[in-house]
């Protein structure tokens, strides 16, 4: 099936112009405000946990404390919660669940209703938080099993749990890469959905591959102040840059543009060939 890769790209741009477009960036920006909240506080409760297996006990107190000039908290900011482990894991994963939601009622509000083939978005929602949840938890873990590794003081394993999910990512990110708009959009079953949706990707891969490559470049823009913000972390003073938590904060607003106009690139891709297989079918 044909994907206009200018034209999705067009789509986009008029997509995230209109009102439903700013209506989504400002709740993606409200999103990526509690999930760099829930992130960050993972991160220094893995840091802390490292710098216990290095360094257990010290004049400093607590590991890491006593560590000249640097600390977890100058790396992520001024927006961690000091958490336990469990409880900043488990704000972390609803984020993750709950950004599945996001995305499927951004889907559904650009895309036209003769382009809703199941009329009940509850239902949808649900599939979403199941299946779009459940498979980002399980990349999640995936992604984290390194971070396990390590912290029992398996290198090995550590490198290759790393390995395999920077392989799974890019094979689930690419067979799934229409899931949440097979979601929102599609009108069938768990299986039914999932067998559409690896379809869809089937019928066009060069084209999102190479879609998929334009908005990666895109997503660089929003990642300039977060190298920023960990440079400043590390070499406090060295460059003249703003602080972090405004480096921080501006990263959070360019993404919320960046992950806009993602979606409704994709929808539209996806629109594309899903209408495209109808038509030879008829």
């Amino acid at each position: 099936m044909a994907l206009h890769i200018g034209d999705a790209l067009r789509r986009g741009i008029d997509d995230i112009t209109g009102e439903n477009g700013l209506l989504v960036m400002g709740v993606f920006l409200l999103y990526n405000l509690g999930n760099t909240v829930a992130s960050s506080s993972v991160m220094e409760v893995l840091f802390d946990e490292l710098m216990a297996q290095g360094n257990p006990s010290g004049a400093g107190g607590p590991a890491g404390a006593g560590s000249p000039g640097f600390s977890m908290a100058d790396f992520v900011g001024p927006f961690s919660l000091d958490l336990a482990a469990p409880v900043a894991v488990v704000l972390l994963l609803v984020f993750l669940v709950l950004g599945q939601l996001v995305k499927f009622w951004g889907i559904r509000l650009f895309a036209d209703q003769s382009e809703i083939r199941s009329d009940n978005a509850s239902e949808r929602a649900v599939m979403a938080v199941v299946l779009g949840g459940g498979i980002a938890i399980v990349m999640f873990a995936i992604s984290m099993s390194s971070t396990f590794f390590q912290l029992n003081g398996q290198a090995l394993l550590s490198l290759a749990a790393s390995l395999g999910s920077v392989l799974a990512s890019l094979v689930v990110g690419l067979a799934l890469v229409y899931l949440l708009q097979a979601i929102a959009l599609f009108d069938g079953g768990y299986v039914q959905t999932i067998k559409h949706c690896v379809a869809r990707f089937m019928d066009a891969p060069a084209q999102i591959i190479v879609l998929l490559f334009i908005l990666a470049l895109l997503g660089i823009i929003p990642g300039i102040p977060s190298t920023a913000s960990v440079i400043s972390a590390f070499l406090p003073g060295s460059f003249d840059l703003p602080s972090q938590s405004v480096l921080q904060v501006a990263s959070m607003v360019l993404n919320a543009p960046v992950q806009t106009f993602s979606l409704a690139v994709i929808t539209d891709a996806y629109i594309q060939v899903r209408d495209g297989q109808d038509q030879t079918q008829f």
